[in-house]
């Protein structure tokens, strides 16, 4: 027993007489830290940028938005009631609250009021009319013609080799 106390004693003393482990040794730092840089890209950015466009999701719910829930139900946004609730129907005058951020996803989105408002406006207030025919002809339409002058000009000379006959009453 004496013999292992003496050599543990000699064997600490020697690492402190050739400088080991009384410093802080610089190299022992980088593993740590390109772990942490690593574990930021691949972990923590990903999951801030879905739960950025998640909050976006739920700013831009409207009444009318078909969504399903964290649960699983299927339902059209009935009313806003706060911030933190919203009013689903999930059948024929069946609703049921509840809470907003539980929306995992927004399966059809409704017009804006105010853009359903002015394009209807819009739309009465200017009738459709037709396109403005362009002063080019096209290829097309220059093959069309050139058909329907060649079949007028057929249908002339036939009529104007036949010979009249008369007719007797």
């Amino acid at each position: 027993m004496k013999g292992f106390l003496i050599a543990s004693i000699l064997s600490t003393s020697m690492l402190f007489a050739n400088g080991g482990g009384a410093g802080f040794d610089m190299m022992q730092l980088i593993p740590l830290v390109l772990i942490f840089v690593i574990f930021y890209f691949l972990i923590l950015r990903p999951q801030q940028k879905k739960t950025r466009a998640h909050q976006e999701v739920l700013k831009e719910l409207r009444r009318g938005d078909r969504v399903v829930t964290a649960g699983g139900l299927l339902g059209t946004v009935d009313k806003i009631i706060n911030d933190g609730e919203i009013s689903l129907e999930i059948a024929d005058n069946v609703k049921v609250r509840v809470v907003k951020a539980t929306v995992t996803e927004v399966l059809a989105k409704t017009q804006p009021v105010a853009e359903t408002v002015k394009t209807t406006a819009a739309k009465v207030a200017a009738p459709k009319m037709a396109k403005p025919v362009s002063a080019k002809p096209t290829k097309a339409i220059k093959k069309a013609a050139t058909k329907a002058k060649a079949a007028t000009n057929s249908a002339v000379k036939k009529t104007a080799s036949k010979k009249p006959t008369k007719k007797s009453k």
